[in-house]
């Protein structure tokens, strides 16, 4: 069950394949968390933006969809970026906020290549409902993340990996 008694966790999936999406987002529903999805990180800054409720956890694909035409990263503020810089956008807005990136190339590949962040959980796909649900209890009981991550105690569990 989410970590509120009263009203559940608002949990924001941010991937561009579809049966990602679902495959995470029914047995979070289940758990009776409230879920948010996004196809892409333009729908997931909107939403977080716009969402009449704070999102308390995002869980984010790493390659999202590249821009297509858009207005400068700079000036738009729902910019198509990767999973790590939509994070960062996020961040930079002081919200308290946790995060899960996810990704189907190994974690330490993606963090030699500056695509993670140290001290943020990262979910390797494919993961079972298992692994999701105790990672996101998990999660969500610790602190949010911040632009000057703590370190992490890390997971027993092989499809979990921190970086610290």
């Amino acid at each position: 069950m989410a970590t509120n008694a009263r009203e559940p966790s608002i949990i924001l999936i941010v991937d561009d394949d579809p049966s990602t999406l679902l495959l995470s987002a029914k047995p979070l529903e289940e758990a009776g968390y409230t879920v948010l999805t996004a196809p892409g990180s333009s729908e997931a800054l909107r939403i977080h933006a716009e969402h009449p409720h704070p999102v308390n956890l995002v869980i984010a694909d790493i390659f999202l969809p590249p821009p297509g035409f858009q207005l400068s990263v700079d000036s738009n503020p729902y910019p198509r970026v990767n999973g790590l810089e939509m994070i960062e956008r996020l961040l930079e807005e002081k919200r308290a906020i946790r995060v899960i990136l996810m990704s189907g190339s190994a974690g330490a590949d993606l963090l030699s290549r500056g695509l993670i962040r140290d001290g943020l959980p990262f979910l390797r796909k494919p993961f079972t409902t298992e692994a999701l649900l105790a990672l996101v209890g998990q999660v969500l009981a610790g602190p949010p993340a911040s632009a000057d991550p703590k370190k992490s105690a890390p997971s027993g569990n092989s499809e979990i990996e921190w970086f610290d």
